[in-house]
C-alpha cells in the first residue's frame, strides 16, 4: 500500500503536477498527500479512494494529461484495498473515460456495472446518484430522452438524501435544459427558469465548478429569450469568469455558442463566425466528442445560413464523421439488451424464490420424516407436481411475452414501412414534379447539369425509400412465408438487373415461426445488398433447406470474392452476427479472388 503512494505522490512531483495548473486538481493531491503521512487504516484507505476517484472523474473534463495515470492509481489502489464501494467508483470512472472519448455504448455498460456494484456496497446515496446522473446523460446524447428522465427520476430520491447537492441540481439542471431548448420540443421558459433558479439556491450546498458555471450559463439563456437582455449579460459574463477560473472548456464552449447564435440571429455573420470558431476551438480542447461533433454542426449552421457552402460543406463532413463515431444506434440497442437482461434477472429470481421457498418447506416436514413419513412423501409428490404446474404457467406466459413482442414489432414495422411509403415518398415525388417543372433552358450548362444531378438523386433516393418500406416487413412474409417472400424478392431483383438471382429451396413444407422467418429473411436481404454492392457477379444462388433438426441458408456468388480484411469487418457483417446469435445459430463465410463468395447459416429448429 505505501508503495503504491509512494509511486502516486512521486509521478506528481516529478513531473512538476503539484504546480498550480489546476486549482481543484492541485487540491485533491495535496489531500491525498496529506493522508499518505498518516498511519495505515480503514478509514484513511478509503478516504484515498474517493479523492482518487473524483481527482480521476474531474481529471477527464478539461482533458487533463494525467487522466490515465489517475485513472490507473484508482485500480490499483482499489485492488490492494479490496473494498467494495470502490470497484463500484472505479466503474464509474471507466464510463466517464468512455463518456468523453464518445464510446457511449462501453460508457454505458460500465455506468450500469456502477451501479450495480454500488448497490451492492451499501448504495451510498450520493456516489449511485452521480453514478444514475451520469448514465442518464448518455442516454440523452443517443436520443433516448425517456429513458434518460426514467434514470433521473430513480436518481431523485437518492439525490434529496445527501447533504451534498451537485446530483440534485444535476437533475434540475437537465430539466431546466429538457424545458429551454428546442432540440427537446416543449420551450416553456418560464418553467425552465424555475428550474435554473433552483439550481441557483443549492449552489451554496455543492461542490462542483462545472455547476458553479453551468448554472449562470443556463440562466443567461433563458433570460435574453424571456426578453432580459441586462440580466442575461450579467449571468454571461459571470459563467464565463467562473469556467476560466476553473478551466471548464466545456462551458466556455457552451457559452460562446450561445453568443454566436446571438449575433446569427441579428445576421451579424462575421461575429457569430468568430465565436463559432473559438467555441469549435474549446471543444476540441476538451477532448469530449460530444462537444466538438455538436460545435461543427453549429458552425456548419452558420455558414450555410451565410451563403459560404464551401465551408458549410467542410465543417458538415467534420461533423459527420463525428457523428458516425458516436455509434448512437449501438447504444440504444446496448440499453434495450440491458433492460432485457434487467428483466430476465427478475424472473429468474421470482423462480429462485419459489424454489427457496419449497426448499424451506421440504426441509421443515424432513425435521419429523419419522413420525410423518408417509404424510410427507405424499406432501412432496404433491408439492413437485405444483411447482410443475407453476413452471409450466411461467413458460406459458414468457411464450405470451415473446408472441405480444413480436407482435407489437410487426405493428411498428408497418406503420413506419407506411410512414416512409405513403408519406415520406409522396413528398418527394411531389419535389421532383416541382423541379421537373422549372424552365431550365435559360440556365447556363452548369446549372443544368446541377439540375439533372438533383432529378436523378430524388429518383434514387424514391426508389430506395420504395425499396426500404417494402423490405421493412414484405406482405409476402406476413402472409405467405418465408419462400414466397424469397421467391418475390428474386423476381424483383431479376428485372432490369445485371445480376441474375436464384432460388433454391428444399425440404421447406412448412411455414417457421415468425421470429425465424423475419430474421433469415433480413440476413438474405443484407447478404444480396452486399452482392450488389461489391461482388460484381454475374450469377448468385440462394438455397435455403430445412430438416428435422436445422435450417440452413445459403447465399453464394460467382464474383471478384472477398479480401481477407472484410470478413469480420462492417455494419453488414455486424448486422448479420447479431440475428444469427439472437436465433441461436452458427455462420461461415468461404471466399476466394475472382471465385466468389459463400455464406452459409445454420440455426436450429424451433
Amino acid at each position: 500500500m505505501k508503495q503504491i503512494l509512494s509511486v502516486i505522490l512521486f509521478y506528481c512531483t516529478s513531473l512538476g503536477f503539484l504546480k498550480a495548473q489546476n486549482p481543484l486538481l492541485d487540491s485533491l493531491i495535496h489531500k491525498i498527500n496529506d493522508l499518505s503521512t498518516k498511519s495505515p487504516s480503514i478509514q484513511r484507505d478509503t478516504n484515498i479512494i474517493l479523492s482518487l476517484s473524483l481527482l480521476t472523474e474531474r481529471s477527464f473534463n478539461p482533458g487533463d494529461d494525467r487522466k490515465q495515470f489517475f485513472l490507473d492509481s484508482l485500480k490499483r489502489f482499489t485492488q490492494r484495498t479490496n473494498w467494495p464501494k470502490g470497484f463500484g467508483l472505479y466503474e464509474r470512472a471507466l464510463g466517464k473515460q468512455n463518456d468523453v472519448k464518445g464510446n457511449y455504448t462501453e460508457a454505458l455498460n460500465h455506468y450500469t456495472n456502477a451501479i450495480q456494484l454500488l448497490k451492492k456496497a451499501g448504495g451510498d446515496p450520493f456516489e449511485l446518484a452521480y453514478a444514475y446522473v451520469l448514465a442518464a446523460f448518455v442516454l440523452n446524447n443517443n436520443e433516448l430522452t425517456n429513458k434518460c428522465l426514467e434514470l433521473l427520476n430513480e436518481a431523485l430520491p437518492y439525490a434529496k438524501a445527501t447533504k451534498n447537492r451537485n446530483n440534485l441540481c444535476w437533475i434540475y439542471d437537465f430539466l431546466g435544459d429538457y424545458n429551454y431548448y428546442e432540440s427537446f420540443g416543449i420551450r416553456n421558459y418560464n418553467k425552465a427558469l424555475f428550474y435554473y433558479k433552483e439550481v441557483e439556491k443549492n449552489i451554496p450546498y455543492t461542490t462542483s465548478p462545472t455547476l458553479k458555471a453551468d448554472n449562470p450559463h443556463g440562466l443567461a439563456n433563458v433570460y435574453m429569450k424571456l426578453g432580459d437582455e441586462k440580466k442575461a449579460n450579467e449571468y454571461r459574463n459571470k459563467a464565463l469568469a467562473m469556467a476560466q477560473k476553473f478551466n471548464n472548456r466545456v462551458v466556455i464552449f457552451a457559452t460562446y455558442a450561445d453568443l454566436a447564435d446571438i449575433y446569427e440571429q441579428r445576421k451579424a455573420y462575421d461575429k457569430a463566425i468568430e465565436y463559432r470558431k473559438a467555441s469549435l476551438d474549446y471543444a476540441q480542447r476538451s477532448g469530449w466528442k460530444e462537444m466538438q461533433s455538436r460545435a461543427e454542426n453549429y458552425i456548419y449552421q452558420t455558414y450555410k445560413h451565410a451563403g459560404d457552402y464551401e465551408n458549410a460543406l467542410k465543417y458538415y463532413e467534420l461533423h459527420k464523421a463525428h457523428e458516425d463515431s458516436l455509434g448512437r444506434f449501438s447504444v440504444q440497442k446496448a440499453y434495450a439488451e440491458l433492460q432485457t437482461k434487467y428483466e430476465a434477472e427478475k424472473q429468474h429470481l421470482r423462480i429462485t424464490d419459489l424454489e427457496n421457498e419449497k426448499l424451506l418447506q421440504t426441509r421443515n416436514f424432513l425435521i419429523g420424516l419419522s413420525i410423518l413419513g408417509v404424510l410427507l412423501t405424499g406432501f412432496i409428490f404433491w408439492s413437485n407436481r405444483r411447482l410443475t404446474a407453476k413452471n409450466d404457467q411461467l413458460k406459458a406466459k414468457n411464450k405470451e411475452i415473446e408472441e405480444a413482442l413480436l407482435k407489437g414489432q410487426t405493428i411498428e414495422r408497418k406503420r413506419v414501412a407506411s410512414e416512409l411509403h405513403d408519406n415520406l415518398n409522396t413528398k418527394i415525388a411531389a419535389l421532383r414534379w416541382r423541379l421537373e417543372a422549372l424552365d431550365t433552358s435559360k440556365y447556363p450548362d452548369a446549372d443544368q447539369k446541377i439540375h439533372a444531378g438533383i432529378l436523378q438523386t430524388l429518383e434514387d433516393v424514391y426508389a430506395d425509400i420504395r425499396l426500404i418500406s417494402h423490405n421493412l416487413l414484405p406482405p409476402e412474409l406476413e402472409t405467405h412465408g418465408l419462400v414466397v417472400a424469397l421467391q418475390t424478392l428474386t423476381e424483383k431483383l431479376n428485372v432490369n438487373n445485371k445480376t441474375y438471382f436464384h432460388l433454391v429451396t428444399d425440404g421447406m413444407t412448412q411455414r417457421l415461426n415468425p421470429k425465424t422467418e423475419y430474421q433469415l429473411y433480413s440476413i438474405a436481404l443484407e447478404l444480396v445488398n452486399n452482392v450488389l454492392k461489391h461482388a460484381q457477379a454475374q450469377q448468385v444462388w440462394i438455397s435455403i433447406s430445412q430438416n428435422d433438426e436445422l435450417i440452413n441458408l445459403t447465399v453464394s456468388d460467382d464474383g471478384v470474392g472477398m479480401p481477407d480484411t472484410e470478413k469480420t469487418t462492417g455494419v453488414g457483417h455486424r448486422n448479420i452476427s447479431a440475428r444469427v446469435e439472437e436465433l441461436n445459430g452458427k455462420w461461415q463465410i468461404e471466399s476466394k479472388p475472382t471465385i466468389g463468395t459463400k455464406v452459409m447459416i445454420e440455426v436450429p429448429v424451433v
